[in-house]
Protein backbone atom coordinates (compact mmCIF):
# COMPACT_ATOMS: atom_id res chain seq x y z
CA UNK A 1 0.00 0.00 0.00
CA UNK A 2 2.89 2.63 0.95
CA UNK A 3 4.38 1.40 -2.29
CA UNK A 4 1.20 2.61 -4.34
CA UNK A 5 0.75 5.70 -2.69
CA UNK A 6 4.15 6.64 -3.79
CA UNK A 7 3.43 6.15 -6.74
CA UNK A 8 0.42 8.11 -7.28
CA UNK A 9 2.48 10.99 -5.30
CA UNK A 10 4.98 10.91 -7.84
CA UNK A 11 2.70 11.21 -10.35
CA UNK A 12 0.60 13.99 -9.36
CA UNK A 13 4.08 15.61 -8.37
CA UNK A 14 5.73 14.96 -12.27
CA UNK A 15 2.98 15.25 -14.17
CA UNK A 16 1.87 19.03 -14.22
CA UNK A 17 5.69 19.47 -14.32
CA UNK A 18 5.89 17.79 -18.34
CA UNK A 19 2.27 19.42 -19.43
CA UNK A 20 2.93 21.29 -22.87
CA UNK A 21 0.34 22.95 -24.97
CA UNK A 22 -1.15 26.49 -25.70
CA UNK A 23 -4.68 27.06 -24.64
CA UNK A 24 -4.92 30.64 -25.75
CA UNK A 25 -7.81 32.09 -27.54
CA UNK A 26 -7.21 35.00 -29.33
CA UNK A 27 -8.65 36.92 -32.85
CA UNK A 28 -8.58 39.76 -34.48
CA UNK A 29 -11.22 42.00 -36.77
CA UNK A 30 -10.11 43.09 -40.33
CA UNK A 31 -12.37 45.30 -42.75
CA UNK A 32 -12.52 45.00 -46.42
CA UNK A 33 -13.97 47.74 -48.34
CA UNK A 34 -14.91 47.17 -51.66
CA UNK A 35 -14.24 49.72 -54.44
CA UNK A 36 -17.21 51.62 -55.68
CA UNK A 37 -16.39 50.61 -59.51
CA UNK A 38 -16.45 47.13 -58.62
CA UNK A 39 -19.40 46.56 -60.66
CA UNK A 40 -17.27 47.76 -63.85
CA UNK A 41 -13.47 45.78 -62.51
CA UNK A 42 -14.86 42.95 -61.23
CA UNK A 43 -11.88 41.79 -58.78
CA UNK A 44 -10.36 42.23 -55.94
CA UNK A 45 -7.99 41.52 -53.63
CA UNK A 46 -6.58 42.47 -49.53
CA UNK A 47 -3.49 40.74 -47.59
CA UNK A 48 -3.65 40.94 -43.75
CA UNK A 49 -1.10 40.13 -41.33
CA UNK A 50 -1.33 39.46 -37.44
CA UNK A 51 0.82 39.03 -34.96
CA UNK A 52 -0.20 36.76 -31.91
CA UNK A 53 1.50 35.74 -28.75
CA UNK A 54 0.03 33.27 -26.50
CA UNK A 55 1.63 33.58 -23.12
CA UNK A 56 -0.58 30.10 -21.82
CA UNK A 57 1.99 28.44 -23.93
CA UNK A 58 4.22 25.82 -22.59
CA UNK A 59 6.95 23.05 -23.52
CA UNK A 60 7.28 23.00 -27.51
CA UNK A 61 3.86 23.62 -29.24
CA UNK A 62 3.27 23.56 -33.26
CA UNK A 63 0.66 25.69 -34.33
CA UNK A 64 -1.04 24.49 -37.99
CA UNK A 65 -3.32 27.20 -40.39
CA UNK A 66 -6.11 25.36 -40.41
CA UNK A 67 -7.70 24.72 -43.97
CA UNK A 68 -9.87 27.72 -45.49
CA UNK A 69 -13.44 28.08 -46.93
CA UNK A 70 -14.55 29.91 -49.61
CA UNK A 71 -17.98 32.23 -48.70
CA UNK A 72 -20.75 33.35 -50.42
CA UNK A 73 -22.14 36.66 -49.64
CA UNK A 74 -25.19 38.42 -50.35
CA UNK A 75 -25.64 42.27 -50.02
CA UNK A 76 -29.08 44.32 -51.08
CA UNK A 77 -31.40 41.72 -50.52
CA UNK A 78 -29.06 39.45 -52.37
CA UNK A 79 -29.02 41.28 -55.67
CA UNK A 80 -25.73 41.84 -55.18
CA UNK A 81 -23.59 38.20 -54.56
CA UNK A 82 -20.10 38.07 -53.81
CA UNK A 83 -17.53 35.27 -53.78
CA UNK A 84 -14.83 35.42 -51.13
CA UNK A 85 -11.99 32.71 -51.37
CA UNK A 86 -9.55 32.71 -48.40
CA UNK A 87 -5.67 31.81 -48.53
CA UNK A 88 -2.86 31.44 -46.13
CA UNK A 89 0.36 33.25 -47.69
CA UNK A 90 2.47 30.55 -46.07
CA UNK A 91 0.05 27.56 -45.10
CA UNK A 92 3.42 25.57 -43.49
CA UNK A 93 3.15 24.61 -39.78
CA UNK A 94 4.77 27.20 -37.07
CA UNK A 95 7.33 25.63 -34.76
CA UNK A 96 6.76 27.14 -31.01
CA UNK A 97 10.54 26.95 -28.81
CA UNK A 98 9.98 26.25 -25.22
CA UNK A 99 7.81 28.79 -23.49
CA UNK A 100 7.35 30.99 -26.76
CA UNK A 101 3.86 31.94 -27.69
CA UNK A 102 4.45 34.54 -29.84
CA UNK A 103 4.13 34.50 -33.71
CA UNK A 104 3.01 36.12 -37.12
CA UNK A 105 0.49 35.04 -39.46
CA UNK A 106 -0.59 36.77 -42.89
CA UNK A 107 -3.77 35.49 -45.02
CA UNK A 108 -5.22 37.06 -48.37
CA UNK A 109 -8.58 37.36 -49.49
CA UNK A 110 -9.94 37.77 -53.48
CA UNK A 111 -13.10 39.09 -54.05
CA UNK A 112 -15.10 38.24 -57.07
CA UNK A 113 -18.61 38.20 -58.57
CA UNK A 114 -20.85 34.95 -57.49
CA UNK A 115 -22.88 33.63 -59.74
CA UNK A 116 -27.18 34.67 -59.30
CA UNK A 117 -27.91 31.29 -58.61
CA UNK A 118 -25.24 30.56 -55.86
CA UNK A 119 -26.09 29.49 -52.48
CA UNK A 120 -25.44 32.82 -49.98
CA UNK A 121 -23.65 31.82 -47.03
CA UNK A 122 -24.33 34.86 -44.76
CA UNK A 123 -26.61 37.66 -45.56
CA UNK A 124 -26.76 41.59 -45.31
CA UNK A 125 -30.58 41.38 -45.99
CA UNK A 126 -31.01 44.80 -47.09
CA UNK A 127 -27.45 46.30 -45.39
CA UNK A 128 -24.58 47.00 -47.47
CA UNK A 129 -22.21 44.81 -44.91
CA UNK A 130 -21.54 41.74 -43.63
CA UNK A 131 -18.94 40.43 -40.38
CA UNK A 132 -17.63 36.75 -40.90
CA UNK A 133 -16.73 35.09 -38.20
CA UNK A 134 -13.25 32.85 -38.57
CA UNK A 135 -11.96 33.23 -42.03
CA UNK A 136 -8.87 32.23 -41.24
CA UNK A 137 -8.16 30.16 -38.31
CA UNK A 138 -4.37 28.39 -36.71
CA UNK A 139 -4.85 25.76 -33.62
CA UNK A 140 -2.52 23.95 -31.75
CA UNK A 141 -4.88 21.49 -31.04
CA UNK A 142 -3.86 17.20 -32.17
CA UNK A 143 -4.31 16.67 -35.88
CA UNK A 144 -7.32 14.30 -34.63
CA UNK A 145 -9.12 17.17 -32.91
CA UNK A 146 -8.73 19.59 -36.30
CA UNK A 147 -10.03 16.37 -38.66
CA UNK A 148 -13.24 15.80 -36.26
CA UNK A 149 -13.93 19.73 -36.24
CA UNK A 150 -13.44 19.78 -39.80
CA UNK A 151 -15.86 17.26 -40.56
CA UNK A 152 -18.45 18.63 -37.87
CA UNK A 153 -17.93 22.06 -39.90
CA UNK A 154 -18.39 20.43 -43.36
CA UNK A 155 -21.64 18.42 -42.24
CA UNK A 156 -23.22 21.90 -40.15
CA UNK A 157 -23.00 23.90 -43.86
CA UNK A 158 -23.97 20.97 -46.32
CA UNK A 159 -27.02 20.34 -43.76
CA UNK A 160 -28.19 24.07 -44.73
CA UNK A 161 -27.25 25.86 -41.25
CA UNK A 162 -25.89 29.48 -41.82
CA UNK A 163 -22.17 30.17 -41.43
CA UNK A 164 -22.55 31.64 -37.99
CA UNK A 165 -23.67 29.00 -35.85
CA UNK A 166 -21.14 26.50 -37.87
CA UNK A 167 -18.26 28.27 -37.65
CA UNK A 168 -18.61 28.52 -33.75
CA UNK A 169 -19.62 25.26 -33.00
CA UNK A 170 -16.23 24.92 -35.19
CA UNK A 171 -14.31 27.43 -33.24
CA UNK A 172 -15.44 26.14 -29.66
CA UNK A 173 -14.41 22.00 -30.11
CA UNK A 174 -10.74 23.21 -31.30
CA UNK A 175 -10.45 25.30 -28.32
CA UNK A 176 -11.37 22.60 -26.04
CA UNK A 177 -8.07 20.63 -26.74
CA UNK A 178 -5.74 23.60 -27.22
CA UNK A 179 -5.02 27.38 -28.74
CA UNK A 180 -6.80 29.13 -31.12
CA UNK A 181 -6.41 32.03 -33.10
CA UNK A 182 -8.04 33.31 -36.07
CA UNK A 183 -9.07 36.64 -37.99
CA UNK A 184 -12.74 37.93 -38.16
CA UNK A 185 -13.59 39.89 -41.13
CA UNK A 186 -16.31 42.87 -41.86
CA UNK A 187 -16.81 43.49 -45.48
CA UNK A 188 -18.47 46.31 -46.55
CA UNK A 189 -19.48 47.40 -50.12
CA UNK A 190 -21.17 51.44 -51.06
CA UNK A 191 -21.87 50.73 -54.49
CA UNK A 192 -22.32 53.28 -56.90
CA UNK A 193 -25.26 52.47 -59.15
CA UNK A 194 -25.13 54.81 -62.07
CA UNK A 195 -28.42 56.54 -62.81
CA UNK A 196 -29.68 58.36 -66.09
CA UNK A 197 -32.16 60.26 -65.74
CA UNK A 198 -34.71 61.84 -68.42
CA UNK A 199 -35.58 65.34 -68.50
CA UNK A 200 -38.87 66.66 -69.31
CA UNK A 201 -39.74 67.32 -72.83
CA UNK A 202 -42.43 68.88 -74.54
CA UNK A 203 -42.30 69.46 -78.47
CA UNK A 204 -44.57 71.86 -79.80
CA UNK A 205 -45.41 71.28 -83.97
CA UNK A 206 -45.77 74.49 -85.79
CA UNK A 207 -49.26 75.09 -86.76
CA UNK A 208 -50.29 73.14 -89.82
CA UNK A 209 -53.55 74.18 -92.66
CA UNK A 210 -56.19 71.88 -93.19
CA UNK A 211 -55.44 71.47 -97.13
CA UNK A 212 -52.26 70.21 -95.83
CA UNK A 213 -53.84 67.38 -94.39
CA UNK A 214 -55.96 65.77 -97.17
CA UNK A 215 -53.80 62.34 -97.49
CA UNK A 216 -53.39 59.91 -94.85
CA UNK A 217 -49.92 59.43 -93.65
CA UNK A 218 -46.91 61.09 -92.41
CA UNK A 219 -46.80 65.20 -93.01
CA UNK A 220 -43.09 66.05 -93.95
CA UNK A 221 -43.33 69.81 -94.41
CA UNK A 222 -43.47 70.67 -90.94
CA UNK A 223 -41.61 68.40 -88.33
CA UNK A 224 -40.14 69.63 -85.32
CA UNK A 225 -36.21 67.96 -84.46
CA UNK A 226 -35.61 67.68 -80.79
CA UNK A 227 -33.19 65.41 -78.23
CA UNK A 228 -34.19 63.57 -75.54
CA UNK A 229 -32.09 64.21 -72.60
CA UNK A 230 -30.47 61.78 -70.01
CA UNK A 231 -28.73 63.00 -67.15
CA UNK A 232 -25.83 60.76 -65.84
CA UNK A 233 -24.98 60.24 -62.73
CA UNK A 234 -22.06 58.02 -60.98
CA UNK A 235 -19.84 57.32 -63.94
CA UNK A 236 -16.60 55.87 -63.18
CA UNK A 237 -13.50 57.62 -64.87
CA UNK A 238 -12.40 59.41 -67.64
CA UNK A 239 -14.32 57.31 -70.14
CA UNK A 240 -17.51 57.59 -67.83
CA UNK A 241 -18.38 53.97 -67.65
CA UNK A 242 -21.89 52.63 -65.98
CA UNK A 243 -21.86 50.61 -63.79
CA UNK A 244 -24.82 48.26 -64.90
CA UNK A 245 -26.69 47.91 -68.15
CA UNK A 246 -29.92 50.08 -69.46
CA UNK A 247 -32.31 50.95 -72.20
CA UNK A 248 -34.25 53.12 -72.98
CA UNK A 249 -37.78 53.16 -74.90
CA UNK A 250 -41.38 55.21 -74.63
CA UNK A 251 -44.87 53.99 -73.44
CA UNK A 252 -47.96 56.04 -74.52
CA UNK A 253 -51.60 55.31 -73.36
CA UNK A 254 -52.25 58.01 -76.42
CA UNK A 255 -51.87 55.00 -78.62
CA UNK A 256 -54.36 54.73 -81.67
CA UNK A 257 -55.61 51.47 -81.56
CA UNK A 258 -53.80 48.74 -83.46
CA UNK A 259 -51.16 51.17 -83.31
CA UNK A 260 -47.43 50.89 -81.80
CA UNK A 261 -45.91 53.62 -83.73
CA UNK A 262 -49.44 56.52 -83.90
CA UNK A 263 -50.05 58.81 -81.15
CA UNK A 264 -53.38 60.04 -81.15
CA UNK A 265 -53.86 64.27 -80.74
CA UNK A 266 -57.32 64.07 -79.84
CA UNK A 267 -60.26 61.02 -79.29
CA UNK A 268 -62.24 62.72 -82.28
CA UNK A 269 -59.93 63.92 -84.66
CA UNK A 270 -58.34 62.24 -87.40
CA UNK A 271 -55.01 63.70 -86.57
CA UNK A 272 -51.78 62.31 -84.38
CA UNK A 273 -48.19 62.54 -83.90
CA UNK A 274 -45.19 60.33 -85.13
CA UNK A 275 -41.78 59.89 -84.03
CA UNK A 276 -38.94 59.05 -85.93
CA UNK A 277 -35.35 58.26 -84.26
CA UNK A 278 -32.22 57.42 -87.27
CA UNK A 279 -35.06 57.86 -90.03
CA UNK A 280 -36.95 55.05 -88.09
CA UNK A 281 -40.23 55.51 -86.80
CA UNK A 282 -40.21 54.53 -83.07
CA UNK A 283 -42.50 52.18 -82.03
CA UNK A 284 -44.16 52.83 -78.62
CA UNK A 285 -44.99 50.36 -75.93
CA UNK A 286 -48.92 50.37 -74.53
CA UNK A 287 -47.57 49.34 -71.06
CA UNK A 288 -44.60 50.04 -68.62
CA UNK A 289 -42.59 47.02 -69.91
CA UNK A 290 -40.90 47.52 -73.31
CA UNK A 291 -42.39 45.48 -75.53
CA UNK A 292 -41.65 45.47 -78.58
CA UNK A 293 -40.86 49.73 -78.22
CA UNK A 294 -38.06 50.91 -80.31
CA UNK A 295 -34.56 51.24 -77.99
CA UNK A 296 -33.43 54.45 -78.53
CA UNK A 297 -30.45 54.24 -76.22
CA UNK A 298 -28.86 51.31 -74.49
CA UNK A 299 -25.69 50.12 -72.53
CA UNK A 300 -24.97 46.52 -73.45
CA UNK A 301 -22.88 45.52 -70.10
CA UNK A 302 -21.34 46.85 -67.17
CA UNK A 303 -18.18 49.59 -67.77
CA UNK A 304 -19.31 50.44 -71.69
CA UNK A 305 -18.44 54.21 -71.70
CA UNK A 306 -21.05 56.89 -72.16
CA UNK A 307 -18.32 59.66 -72.10
CA UNK A 308 -20.73 62.22 -70.78
CA UNK A 309 -22.70 62.72 -68.35
CA UNK A 310 -25.51 64.28 -70.78
CA UNK A 311 -26.64 61.78 -73.49
CA UNK A 312 -28.69 63.07 -75.93
CA UNK A 313 -31.08 61.64 -77.88
CA UNK A 314 -32.33 63.26 -81.31
CA UNK A 315 -36.20 62.19 -81.97
CA UNK A 316 -37.90 63.71 -84.84
CA UNK A 317 -42.04 64.82 -84.61
CA UNK A 318 -44.18 64.97 -87.24
CA UNK A 319 -48.31 65.43 -87.95
CA UNK A 320 -49.62 62.06 -89.09
CA UNK A 321 -53.17 61.51 -90.28
CA UNK A 322 -54.58 58.18 -89.79
CA UNK A 323 -57.80 58.96 -90.42
CA UNK A 324 -58.55 61.87 -93.18
CA UNK A 325 -62.46 61.39 -92.56
CA UNK A 326 -62.64 63.02 -88.87
CA UNK A 327 -59.85 65.76 -89.86
CA UNK A 328 -60.84 69.04 -88.59
CA UNK A 329 -59.58 72.07 -86.86
CA UNK A 330 -58.08 71.76 -83.23
CA UNK A 331 -55.70 71.68 -80.46
CA UNK A 332 -53.76 68.16 -80.63
CA UNK A 333 -51.62 66.59 -77.94
CA UNK A 334 -50.66 63.71 -77.32
CA UNK A 335 -47.94 62.51 -74.05
CA UNK A 336 -45.29 59.49 -74.27
CA UNK A 337 -43.44 58.54 -70.95
CA UNK A 338 -39.55 58.31 -71.25
CA UNK A 339 -38.21 55.24 -69.46
CA UNK A 340 -35.33 53.94 -68.84
CA UNK A 341 -35.26 50.75 -67.64
CA UNK A 342 -31.92 49.28 -65.93
CA UNK A 343 -30.45 45.49 -65.35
Amino acid sequence: MKLNFLLLLVLMVVLPASYAGCKGNISYEDNLIIREDFSINSSQSESYTHQFNDLTCVGTNTINPLKTSDVIVGLYDDTVKLALKFTWVNSSDISLASGKGDFSASYRVDVSPASSAASVNISAGSGNSVYIKDVTSLSSATATSQSSALFTLVVCLLSGKAWEPCITSYHNSLAKDGGFYSANLRLTYNRKQTTCKPEELNIVLPDIALSELAVNGKIVSKNVTENIRLQCDNLFGDRKQTSRKMVTYLSSSDLVAGSSFILRGSTDNGVGFVLENNNQVVNISSVTGQGDATTLWKVDKPGDAVNSNTVNIPIVASYYVYDKSKVKPGNLSATALIYVKYD
